[in-house]
């Protein structure tokens, strides 16, 4: 992989450097760039590292240019006119990188550990991507909401259908049977009554008819109500300004994010360094050195306590300006969430609100057409009772035949009705295949919400379960006598000698050990990425340790880049243990 860096951070000069597959060790004195390389190389894989969190200050253009596997890629940044112009083609683009690529003193978990922290259900949740599962889950849930009352809208329908197929079907076997009345002189003398109760069957028909459609316009119009209220609740949440101000908010809590996280850094750099020299002075005092190990030049070994005293009133200060800093941070990235969870929210509601004005629509249209039954069913009646009420002597006189002739023509006249209010509905053998289809796209959801659920408890089975295993191997490895596990409170817990240990009693060495494990555990469950940077990170590991976790590191990815701080100035791959014996065998 070669990589290609100017006027990036620190690096201001032209950077090219080739990097083997394996773990390559860049070692150079501090404020050489080191940092300025590996933030480089993970912007490389996520965008949420700005180009003008990248471009040098003092340059009006710069590049990262990378090379891997055959394949160029690249962030061309550019400043015009005090606006910074990017053209850039990512290996990937993922903000779990800055988590799970960069293990740095920038890493939230390293500082959280360090910190004493325990509670990780953050990390877990973002690094599995558990929030993702929940909000498909919940699209699932919602679309399947719908599907349910669209399915019982058609079985309403197709019940309505069923009802009106029957009643065609007695109407024409009345039809059939009066015409064949019509050919038995017997139906005169029964005439008079038969108009009767056909008169007062037809209305009573009709009348129940109206009743019935008139019920179901109140029940329109009542949901129709509903809904026009939870529109109503729904756009006032909804307001631009209101998005306007949620906006102005975020933007601002970037911003100050930015320049927190730049001091917190220098501090964290500076405690560093003040450790590495608060631990040389022990050792140079506990020697009872009468030679500076810095200048070479004659000391009273008494002054060596008077520099243990002075360096660890500034280290107090410089961790409690650390401690202020990162819990401002804090705050910082739970108010930026919480905004973000807002937006996230603002945006749902209004596709909520256009779902709902599609369905009070809907509403509204079914609305008119009942109140065109309803009237036309009205009209039918009173035309019936004019024409009963003025006819009914004639009918008495002319005769049975012309009675019957009239009710076969309001048969008919009642089956053409029905038919056009079956056509409004659907044949029910259409409607009961849309069910059919309903009740399989219901099926399906259902199934995907159950393997939704399923997933999300899956993914937090196996961070605790590969986090147990990996971190006793690994602490067994580096001669650390701990074991660590995740509680289903998702808290990290660490025990020593069956002992249960506060983590700030830990050494920096071990809490960087976990916070480690956690990564791998992370990178190994739901993460792959082509490379893996430490950065500065691994400064407290003696040698030995360090080539352990070289060895254990190696297996990782496929380019693992640990930067060290040295007066020298290289880049070397590091041999794992099973390559040397191979080597020696050779």
């Amino acid at each position: 992989m070669r990589v290609k860096i100017s006027n990036i951070g620190g690096i201001a000069g032209p950077l090219d450097i080739e990097i083997n597959k394996g773990v390559n060790v860049y070692t150079a004195p501090n404020a050489y760039g080191k940092t300025s390389l590996s933030r480089a190389m993970v912007s490389m894989l996520t965008s949420e590292i700005k180009p003008e969190d990248l471009l040098n200050v003092f340059s009006d253009s710069g590049y990262i240019e990378v090379r891997y596997n055959d394949k160029e890629y690249y962030r061309r940044i550019r400043r015009v006119k005090n606006k910074i112009a990017e053209n850039a083609k990512l290996i990937m683009d993922d903000k779990r990188a800055l988590l799970l690529s960069f293990f740095s003193p920038e890493n939230k978990l390293l500082n959280q550990i360090l910190g004493g922290q325990e509670q990780i259900e953050w990390f877990i949740s973002t690094t599995a991507e558990i929030d993702k599962i929940k909000q498909i889950r919940t699209n699932v849930d919602e679309r399947l909401k719908i599907l349910k009352e669209e399915h019982e809208e058609l079985k309403g329908k197709y019940k309505d259908a069923v009802t009106i197929q029957a009643e065609i079907r007695t109407i024409e076997n009345e039809i059939e049977m009066l015409k064949k009345e019509t050919e038995s002189d017997r139906l005169i003398n029964s005439t008079t009554q038969s108009i009767s109760v056909t008169r007062q069957n037809k209305l009573a028909e009709l009348n129940s008819k109206i009743e019935q459609k008139k019920k179901e316009l109140l029940d329109l119009q009542t949901k129709h109500t509903k809904l026009e209220l939870e529109i109503q609740q729904k756009e006032s949440m909804i307001r631009p300004e209101t998005k306007k101000i949620f906006e102005d908010q975020l933007n601002q809590i970037n911003e100050e994010l930015q320049r927190k996280s730049s001091l917190k850094n220098e501090t964290e750099i500076g405690i560093r360094v003040l450790e590495r020299v608060l631990d040389e002075i022990k050792d140079a005092e506990k020697s009872h050195l009468d030679t500076c190990y810095v200048c070479g030049s004659h000391v009273d070994p008494e002054i060596w306590r008077t520099r243990v005293d002075v360096i660890s009133s500034e280290l107090r200060m410089r961790r409690n300006s650390f401690e202020s800093v990162k819990m401002e941070i804090d705050e910082m990235l739970k108010k930026r969430d919480e905004l973000s969870k807002k937006l996230s929210e603002f945006e749902n509601i209004k596709n909520e609100v256009a779902r709902l004005k599609t369905k009070k629509q809907e509403l509204l249209n079914r609305m008119e057409s009942v109140k065109e039954q309803i009237g036309e069913l009205e009209r039918q009646k009173r035309e019936m009772e004019d024409r009963f009420n003025k006819n009914a002597e004639m009918i008495r006189v002319t005769g049975g035949e012309n009675v019957i002739t009239k009710r076969i023509n309001e048969l008919i006249n009642k089956k053409s009705q029905l038919e056009y209010e079956l056509s409004n509905l659907g044949i029910p053998a259409s409607t009961l295949n849309k069910i059919k289809e309903k009740e399989k796209e219901i099926e399906e959801l259902e199934a995907k919400s159950q393997e939704l659920q399923q997933e999300y408890i899956r993914r937090l089975t196996v961070a605790k379960e590969e986090f147990t295993r990996i971190a006793n191997s690994l602490m067994k490895e580096l001669d650390f006598d701990l074991e660590a596990e995740i509680t289903p409170d998702f808290t990290l817990t660490v025990k020593r000698n069956g002992t249960l240990m506060d983590l700030r009693k830990l050494s920096s060495s071990e809490r960087t050990s976990l916070a480690l494990v956690l990564v791998i555990t992370a990178i190994k469950s739901y993460f792959k990425t082509p490379f893996f940077i430490v950065d500065e990170s691994f400064m407290t590991f003696d040698q030995r340790r360090f080539q352990k976790l070289v060895n254990y590191l190696g297996d990782l990815t496929e380019y693992i880049i640990i930067t060290r701080s040295d007066e020298n100035v290289g880049l070397t791959r590091e041999e794992r243990e099973e390559e040397k014996q191979v080597s020696v065998s050779q």
